[in-house]
């Protein structure tokens, strides 16, 4: 499991550090009397649900605490056993370099290549050397062919790996990556992921890796520590990597993390079988994985058959709701008015569906950004029904982002048409036809514009004038729901995956007949994906209309109904139900397995 060369130096250390923003020290600290080392090469998952504090140490560990960030603190940060009070903050960003998760917060110029030359331009480096270790970093990463591009014409995968080379290239010592896989398709985020192995390998760096992820199955063999953060911000576990899949994974499972589904399947199988648990290794990877069904019976097969169904496949625990077919109202979650006026706006002739209840088409729909000659959309034509429940995928820069924008009519298409009840979108008047789209933007805070969590709840059905039709009591679950108790704080004080949360508020208070969803689990907590699956689930059963874009595919087998798969033009690869689509790409590790017990029992009864 550890990847790294045995180092002594310690890198990092955490005595007792507590921190509280602003100077109330009757405040909730973020992060109380966290203590651990790190040497020079560890490679650390830092985890734990949403505003846990994991940013807060991230920030404290490259003198955004307390430089930039004042409070109040307690205990000390040491980096290479000097106290982060006795760096000026220039000479502790040299050392230590954080990938936040927004790349869009660390992005300053306007084309790659200034971007990447940035911090070196800054610190006087020759030209010379400044062009060659561009050339350097951007082969590493497989990313020199958009050296000339212009920074706004890139997917939120390439700005990623942008800002990621635009670290790397400084050489720090230690680096910190706030969920970087986030925004990867799966090919850019293997890439990295093998970058990032073959960095913390090599002799010729020293490199302390943090990698803050939500997410265990792709880090874990990387790295050979864990830290979990409580939701008061306290360490609630704590480890090596193998010492917590083994013996601790329950404990792990608690912590409201992503916990690694080949671990899982593993672990709830051990508490069915008959046979001695150290018969198997644990797996942490699929290869180890696939390698356990080969030593089973063939009731053994079966039973971890079922169980990847009804884990994997077919969630169990979504079994309750396909029984709220007729228990489904509005009194629980959005009250009689509003349903009223849903009713209301269906009843015009302009809003009448069409036949086969088709809510949206596109008819050889295309989309060019102006002034690039980049092609974004190309010749799509497409029809979703009302209902659907629908994944979008394709690789970084296939136009998913720009389909959502196209359909929610905020791009205009460059050739082409699209339709609402079979009624073309260019005879509506975007006020109105905006009453019946729910947007949910890869940025949240894209799409936050007030100063109190109450406000901006209430923004839309302010704007859409329907804001006498809202009650206090609804108002408080959907404040609830983003993990928040005051009305009045500031949406721009939340974690990212709270902000995310705010933007669902913000659009189940008017209740709109499609929701748009651009990358919605990223900086998610497992507890609160299946708060965000649930509600989408039964707004659905509603009659809801719902599209997620999302590189999640794994999280996309188990919860949507049909797939549409972009290519990198922006075509149309492939349209078809969920089950039929991953019959026909079966690449990923759930259905390998499950084909793998398949072809087992099958050889077995022949």
């Amino acid at each position: 499991m550890n990847l790294n060369i045995s180092r002594d130096k310690t890198a990092l250390s955490f005595k007792n550090f507590s921190f509280i923003y602003g100077t109330d020290k009757l405040k909730i600290p973020s992060v109380s009397n966290i203590t651990f080392d790190l040497k020079e090469g560890d490679v650390l998952i830092l985890a734990g649900a949403s505003g846990s504090g994991k940013s807060t140490l991230s920030y404290a560990m490259n003198g955004i605490i307390p430089w930039r960030l004042k409070g109040l603190m307690k205990g000390d940060v040491e980096v290479f056993g000097k106290s982060i009070w006795d760096y000026n903050f220039m000479e502790l960003s040299k050392i230590v370099s954080l990938v936040k998760q927004n790349p869009l917060e660390q992005l300053v110029t306007f084309t790659v290549k200034d971007e990447i030359a940035f911090g070196l331009e800054n610190l006087k480096y020759p030209i010379e050397e400044i062009e060659k270790k561009i050339e350097e970093i951007t082969k590493f990463l497989e990313i020199d062919h958009l050296l000339e591009r212009d920074i706004d014409q890139l997917s939120g995968g390439q700005k990623q790996l942008i800002i990621l080379a635009s670290f790397l290239v400084m050489e720090p010592k230690i680096l910190i990556l706030d969920e970087p896989i986030a925004f990867l398709d799966q090919h850019s985020e293997s890439l990295l992921l093998n970058r990032l192995k073959k960095l913390i390998q090599s002799p010729n760096y020293n490199l302390t890796l943090i990698i803050i992820e939500h997410r265990l199955s792709r880090v874990v063999n990387l790295a050979n520590k864990i830290i979990v953060l409580s939701d008061d911000g306290e360490v609630i576990l704590k480890g090596s990597v193998s010492e917590i899949l083994k013996d601790r994974f329950d404990e792990l499972k608690l912590c409201n993390v992503r916990v690694p589904w080949i671990t899982n399947i593993y672990s709830e199988y051990r508490k069915i079988t008959t046979r001695n648990a150290d018969d198997f290794g644990v797996p942490t990877n699929f290869q180890q994985l696939l390698k356990i069904p080969e030593n089973l019976e063939t009731e053994q097969l079966k039973q971890i058959y079922q169980l990847l169904i009804d884990i994997e496949i077919r969630p169990k625990h979504l079994e309750k709701l396909e029984l709220y077919e007729e228990k489904i109202e509005f009194d629980e979650i959005y009250i009689e008015t509003l349903k009223r006026l849903s009713e209301n706006n269906r009843n015009q002739s302009i809003f009448n569906q069409a036949e086969e209840n088709i809510i949206l088409e596109t008819r050889d729909l295309s989309f060019e950004y102006p002034n690039t000659g980049i092609n974004a959309i190309n010749n799509l034509s497409i029809k979703i029904h009302q209902g659907d429940f629908i994944g979008l995928v394709g690789p970084n820069g296939s136009g998913k982002t720009t389909l959502l924008y196209l359909l929610a009519n905020l791009y205009k298409p460059t050739s082409g048409e699209i339709f609402f009840n079979n009624q073309n979108l260019t005879e509506f008047n975007p006020y109105e036809y905006a009453l019946h789209i729910g947007f949910i933007f890869q940025n949240p805070e894209n799409m936050i514009f007030k100063h109190t969590l109450r406000d901006e709840i209430l923004y839309g059905p302010k704007n859409f004038g329907i804001l006498k039709e809202i009650n206090e009591e609804y108002l408080s679950k959907l404040i609830c729901l983003i993990g928040e108790n005051d009305p009045s704080k500031n949406p721009f004080n939340l974690s990212w995956g709270q902000k995310r949360r705010l933007n669902l508020s913000s659009i189940f208070v008017y209740n709109p007949e499609i929701i748009l969803l651009d990358e919605p689990f990223i900086g998610q907590d497992q507890r609160t994906i299946d708060s965000i699956i649930e509600t989408l689930f039964i707004e659905n059963k509603r009659g809801k209309t719902i599209i997620i874009s999302s590189h999640d595919y794994h999280l996309l087998l188990k919860y949507t109904k049909r797939i549409i798969e972009l290519n990198k033009d922006g075509t149309l690869k492939d349209y078809d139900t969920k089950d039929t689509y991953f019959l026909k790409h079966q690449n990923l590790g759930p259905v390998i397995f499950l084909n793998k017990i398949k072809e087992l029992i099958g050889e077995r009864n022949i």
